[in-house]
């Protein structure tokens, strides 16, 4: 079973970089732009602060059901038919953004292998996914280990080798147009800053010690607001909100333009490692919702029966959009739709088990953590 799958506090803390920094890191700016104009670094942080109060609650709920993961509980807070179908929201929301997490790093690598065919780039990640899912989550939060530290230091050094191209007077004034757009913008920036959240609702049962897991939330969140909010303010300061606001990948465009004495150059190619291995990670925090979500809604024994057809059919979902207009017109559906109302379903979860005095952590159910981590 899932849950007999044990990480550590660290891979916890490496779980919640992978769900808060992603690849969320190459678009969050233009949105954040678009509703904040100069103040969108504000709004990136406000938004994983208020992700970070939505982890608390789930992790309280984590404690009252430590055996369940978010799908599991759902019924026994929400009544069974509502909760099955809040459980079903979940999972059919995180199958759909799947096939989209997969054109993204399909369209992106199209200018620099413009001879390979898609459905390769496709059939490659695909493959790597059925690999690490069917070896267990285990494997997966070792891969975070590994990955993330080197996806966070890539980010650093771009932004760091563009630091003598910025202008920073192009963050000023600061409060240009008050703080009701900076307000109006979490519509669409808390959705990418609850992602870690939502994953943490799958993998929580998971942890060896359930006590680590605010340590692990709150550091995470912090590293990921504060890394996105520097982002922002080197995005726009380089480019000014104008040009931002029209740009798909910021941080992309800026990498181009650094140049150390007129000598070192082409440092898009650290972009494109980046972009890679953050999009193999951030595939995994959408396909493990899915896939252990509904062995668990259909009550299965085995996870690792669904991991081939589920990963064959989000494949060929990634190929229905015909080209990257329309790709983008259903990136841009998902947050409003898909993941704010899962936001929003933590905390309505957490008041409604507080109400009813909802707890599943007796002595029993210590016992059996103990021995689990014994």
């Amino acid at each position: 079973m899932f849950q007999s799958e044990k990480i550590s506090g660290h891979q916890a803390l490496m779980l919640v970089l992978a769900g808060a920094i992603g690849d969320i890191f190459v678009v969050i700016t233009s949105p954040a732009v678009n509703y904040s104009g100069r103040d969108a670094w504000m709004s990136i942080l406000l938004a994983y602060i208020i992700a970070a109060i939505d982890g608390i609650l789930l992790i309280n709920l984590g404690r009252r059901f430590p055996q369940k993961t978010f799908v599991q509980y759902l019924p026994v807070v929400l009544g069974k038919f509502i909760g099955k179908l809040a459980g079903l929201y979940y999972i059919l929301g995180f199958w759909l953004m799947a096939p989209i997490i997969m054109r993204d790093l399909i369209e992106s690598l199209r200018p620099y292998l413009p001879f390979t065919p898609p459905i390769a780039v496709n059939i490659l990640m695909s493959l790597l996914v059925i690999y690490v899912m069917r070896n267990g989550f285990e494997v997966y939060a070792r891969t975070t280990e590994l990955f993330m530290p080197i996806i966070i230091i890539l980010i650093i050094s771009i932004l760091c080798l563009n630091f003598t191209n910025e202008n920073f007077s192009n963050i000023l004034p600061i409060f240009e147009n008050g703080f009701i757009p900076i307000l109006r913008s979490q519509v669409v920036l808390f959705p990418f800053a609850v992602e870690p959240v939502l994953f943490m609702a799958l993998w929580l049962p998971c942890l060896n010690i359930i006590k680590e897991s605010k340590k692990a939330l709150l550091i995470g969140m912090s590293i990921s607001g504060i890394l996105l909010m520097l982002l922002s303010i080197v995005v726009i300061g380089f480019t000014g909100i104008d040009m931002t606001m029209k740009i798909i990948s910021p941080l992309n465009y800026i990498s181009r333009y650094i140049d150390i004495a007129n000598f070192l150059s082409g440092f898009d190619a650290f972009f494109i490692i980046l972009w890679m291995l953050s999009s193999y990670i951030e595939l995994l925090v959408f396909y493990y919702p899915e896939i252990v979500g509904l062995s668990q809604w259909l009550n299965l024994k085995d996870y690792k029966l669904l991991i081939i057809p589920m990963v064959a059919i989000n494949a060929a979902l990634a190929m229905i959009p015909k080209n990257i207009v329309q790709h983008i017109n259903l990136d841009l559906l998902k947050n409003p739709f898909i993941i704010l109302p899962l936001g929003i379903l933590i905390p309505i979860t957490w008041l409604i088990a507080v109400i009813r005095n909802l707890d599943e952590s007796g002595k029993d159910n210590l016992k059996k953590n103990c021995k689990q981590i014994n």
